[in-house]
């Protein structure tokens, strides 16, 4: 038994002023309401807003009419007493069974360093995923009344301390959650940050970000859902907001489960609505397999493939850039790290001393014009370079194209069944060669398939080649 103690920590307080995005012009004030309940949804909640309607879209982002219709079609779109817009996500995944249970993942640094992993350290925007409790005290979730005792993640049923099991658990989720805002200059982070970096004190502040507490929805939020979450709380002013909750307890404890429903409530943190389509307001993806794909910001509980969207999938009732709204509510996007062309070429790492040698690199796919180029000396004979993707949830489905220097292709993999994928070929004389990569969807987009959109994430390029 691992004896890493839980303990409490105080997730948020002090009152919100207005929001504003960090990367774009103010957005308009709430107007001041007191509707006299929480949790309206539907015509209820058109009702109670009434005149203000209008001024709670603009406020939000969107246009009146927007509003209207996703207040009707999207029963997880909630008001607050204030008018403020939350989601309280009730689509739930069925329970795991014995024969449904995932396999373990294995633990990807030392036990004893999971409250200490970060996706990228000094970045100034910061999402902290919150496994250990916390006293949750003066924000719109506590409604005026005392502090909330948010329970720390139990899997086991001993809260005192987390198991070796629990650990590997946290581990995994923060891997899986990193990989999805790995195109973003933001720290995904399992450790307590210090004071400031989550909170923005004003609009100029730069440095902010939000909270995901993971916990049991006893005591904290009354409902039948994995979480729950306020709109365009992540850039805001003052903590009011936040923390973003996920419920433990109504996903099985399960790391697939609890990481999409925590990168889904950061999600709305950052403005983004649900994807839906014609019939409910939660798509639940389509295909199967590798490939089988889903969108963030529906339900990725099914599929293995789930990415953020702009709706190009067949009844899509929401066409939003993902991208484009987390970036106008402070979360941008990471430099690129690569050079996209051979003239910029990275060099790939060459060790080995004998005929044959070893070739390495690792990059991210940053955005769907993203490509990364490299290069490598190489005599005449074999050359193998495959890619791995993330090990437990990648996002990127990888093109590889193999040229020599004068820009002919020689090679090119894109499994169709699989994200990953390697090239081999014979090089007919020692010379420099290039290999890129590029994330790229597949066909039919308005099928089975899914578009390059979301197709981003992080990889290591490895292979042998024949000395120079």
């Amino acid at each position: 038994m691992n004896t890493i103690h839980r303990f409490s920590v105080v997730a948020t307080a002090g009152f919100a002023l207005l929001a504003s995005a960090a990367m774009a012009a103010p957005r308009p004030a709430m107007p001041e309401l007191n509707l006299g309940e929480r949790g309206a949804s539907g015509e209820r909640a058109i009702v109670l807003l009434g005149d203000n309607l209008a001024a709670v879209a603009a406020h939000h982002g969107i246009a009146p009419e927007v509003l209207m219709q996703r207040l009707r079609s999207d029963t997880a779109l909630r008001l607050d007493q204030s008018g403020r817009l939350y989601f309280a996500d009730d689509h739930l995944p069925p329970a795991l069974t014995p024969e449904t249970v995932r396999p373990a993942s294995v633990a990807q640094a030392p036990l004893a360093d999971t409250f200490l992993l970060h996706s990228r350290p000094g970045a100034q925007r910061t999402i902290y995923l919150d496994f250990n409790g916390a006293v949750i005290s003066g924000t719109a979730w506590n409604g005026g009344g005392g502090p909330i005792n948010a329970q720390p993640f139990d899997a086991d049923g001993n809260a005192a301390v987390f198991s070796n099991a629990e650990l590997t658990t946290i581990q995994a989720i923060w891997q899986r959650v990193a990989e999805d805002y790995a195109p973003f200059d933001v720290d995904v982070t399992t450790e307590q940050p210090p004071a400031g970096a989550l909170t923005r004190d004003n609009l100029a502040d730069t440095v902010f970000g939000t909270t995901v507490v993971i916990t049991h929805n006893a005591g904290v939020y009354a409902c039948s859902c994995g979480g729950v979450a306020y709109l365009s709380a992540f850039d805001n002013v003052g903590d009011y907001y936040k923390p973003a909750l996920v419920f433990w307890n109504m996903l099985s404890s399960d790391e697939k489960y609890v990481a999409e429903a925590i990168s889904h409530e950061a999600g709305h943190n950052l403005n983004l609505y649900h994807d839906g389509d014609a019939t409910s307001g939660y798509y639940t993806g389509h295909g199967s397999g590798a490939t089988g794909w889903a969108p963030i910001m529906g339900v990725g509980y099914y599929q293995s493939l789930v990415q953020w969207s702009k709706g190009e999938y067949s009844g899509a009732n929401n066409t939003e850039d993902d991208f484009v709204v987390m970036q106008n509510t402070g979360a941008p996007l990471r430099a690129d790290d690569h050079g996209n062309t051979q003239g910029t070429a990275t060099a790939m790492t060459q060790t080995g001393t004998g005929l044959t040698r070893k070739v390495k690199v690792s990059g991210v796919v940053s955005t769907d014009a993203d490509v990364d180029m490299f290069s490598f000396n190489a005599g005449a004979g074999t050359a193998t370079i495959k890619i791995k993707l993330d090990a437990l949830s990648p996002n990127l489905d990888a093109q590889l194209i193999l040229r020599d220097a004068g820009g002919n292709q020689l090679a090119s993999s894109q499994p169709k069944k699989s994200l990953g994928g390697k090239v081999s070929v014979s090089l007919p004389a020692a010379g420099t060669y290039y290999i890129s990569v590029e994330g790229v969807g597949k066909p039919p987009v308005l099928g089975t398939g899914y578009s390059g959109y979301g197709s981003l994430g992080q990889y290591t390029l490895s292979g042998t080649v024949q000395a120079p």
